[in-house]
């Protein structure tokens, strides 16, 4: 396996999200912006979310000798992550938006990929960035995926849940009960 082709698919299948993510927003009808918003930290993550990218096409820093069963492997993540990303943008419908905000008649949304955890987009991102650490092997893709992605997506996440326990209350409570935050089947003592 080539470091073009892990290159090309990470960078495409991104591109593609990217690109649906963007028609998603514009083609619904979310209603008014409500007041509350998510901090700085958590609203800069997509100013950021290129930053792998980079790593990935230029393949700075040492790499992993990965036998190509775990490189394809990793490949398969990093398309099957998209995949699952561009489902729950799409499961979210009216409710998706790239900033960290509730809009007016924001409802709890618990079907598709909302029954396994409260937040497969970023499910999605992470098993995309575990694929693009296996395919590659690159030691700072590795660190930087463990050390800045995976920290950016649970403080996006948390802020995410501020939000939307304030707006939605015990609707909101009783859904983080019954479903993990970010990893499936991982239930924490704080819901």
């Amino acid at each position: 396996m080539t470091g073009e082709l892990v290159a090309w698919t990470c960078a495409l299948s991104f591109a593609a999200y990217a690109v649906f993510a963007s028609r998603l927003r514009a083609d619904v009808a979310r209603g008014r912006r409500s007041i509350a918003r998510g901090g700085a930290l958590a609203q800069g993550l997509p100013y950021v979310i290129w930053v792998p990218y980079v790593v990935i096409a230029l393949r700075p820093g040492p790499e992993l000798p990965l036998p190509d069963a775990v490189r394809w492997a990793g490949l398969g993540l990093v398309v099957g992550g998209i995949a699952f990303s561009m489902w729950s943008a799409c499961t979210l419908g009216r409710h998706f938006d790239m900033e960290v905000e509730v809009h007016e008649g924001h409802a709890v949304v618990d079907r598709g990929p909302f029954a396994i955890v409260r937040h497969p987009v970023y499910l999605g991102f992470a098993v995309h960035l575990i694929g693009a650490c296996l395919a590659t092997g690159n030691g700072l893709l590795i660190a930087g995926t463990l050390l800045g992605a995976f920290p950016a997506f649970y403080v996006r996440a948390a802020a995410e849940e501020r939000l939307l326990r304030a707006q939605l209350g015990p609707a909101y409570d009783a859904y983080a009960r019954r479903v993990p935050m970010l990893v499936p089947l991982l239930r924490s003592a704080r819901t």
